[in-house]
């Protein structure tokens, strides 16, 4: 069985994260999905273990099989981390508000602590976000170091539950990399690693590399943006300078960051 993992902390952005796993594996039998709050001190441990267990019912018609969990202790990531290495989570499913909604115990903040772990694949869910099939995936890649490795087999785990148009874009803004002998040698390595999902590539020279993205999102009406920081720093970047972090935040497609 897949254990794909929900927290939740009852907001409205973990709620529409909890029902776009849903939506994304009701209609399979080998997952399991499992309904996860953290209980901080003061909380009502009886009103928390009703709304899990109220979100079950909602949930049972399905294929997939559903379980709750309410966890007690004193750091969320790290209870939340131990508990998926315990389960070996194929992914975590975590909501993501918009800037206005920082106060929210799942802001961006701890999402993108989660997304940071090396535990298993995160997946970031816009607040408004709804499921409605994945049929295009975005993997944005510099195309240096290509190689098989644990980063690209979980990546190709997710390209098979989905079978999408599967689109690598590079982003360069000094000068055309897509002619340069080394490049088209690692984008061949790489069109052979990823040959079942017949990726098609395509190079931007642009000097914003989010605004490449959010374009090339636009443009091929993209439904999951892949990171995976084996072939690309914009997973550095990501928690790392407030520019991005914005994109992120106002960004209508789940993105999902992928680990060794």
């Amino acid at each position: 069985m897949l254990n794909v993992i929900v927290p939740l902390d009852f907001s409205e952005v973990s709620f529409n994260a909890a029902h776009y796993a849903y939506n994304m594996y009701k209609n399979r039998k080998d997952v399991t999905l499992i309904l996860y709050h953290f209980n901080a001190a003061g909380e009502d441990v009886e009103t928390e273990r009703n709304y899990l267990e109220s979100l079950k019912t909602e949930f049972s018609n399905s294929a997939t099989t559903i379980e709750t969990l309410l966890e007690s202790g004193d750091d969320f990531i790290e209870s939340l981390s131990a508990f998926a290495h315990v389960k070996t989570a194929y992914m975590i499913v975590m909501g993501l508000v918009g800037k206005t909604g920082l106060a929210l115990r799942f802001s961006g903040s701890n999402t993108l602590k989660m997304a940071e772990k090396n535990v298993c694949p995160v997946l970031i869910v816009p607040e408004h976000a709804a499921f409605t099939g994945i049929s295009n995936i975005l993997i944005t890649s510099e195309m240096k170091y290509v190689e098989e490795n644990p980063t690209l087999l979980a990546v190709k785990r997710v390209l098979a539950d989905f079978k999408p148009c599967l689109h690598i874009l590079n982003v360069d803004s000094n000068h055309y990399v897509a002619l340069t002998t080394a490049f088209k040698e690692e984008r061949d390595k790489m069109e052979s690693l990823l040959a079942e999902f017949n990726p098609e590539f395509y190079f931007m020279r642009l000097y914003d590399f989010h605004e490449a993205v959010n374009l090339f999102t636009t443009d091929k009406e993209i439904d999951m943006i892949i990171i995976a920081p084996k072939y690309h720093s914009f997973f550095e970047r990501l928690f790392k300078t407030q520019h991005t972090k914005t994109l992120i935040y106002q960004s209508k497609v789940p993105v999902l960051a992928v680990h060794d």
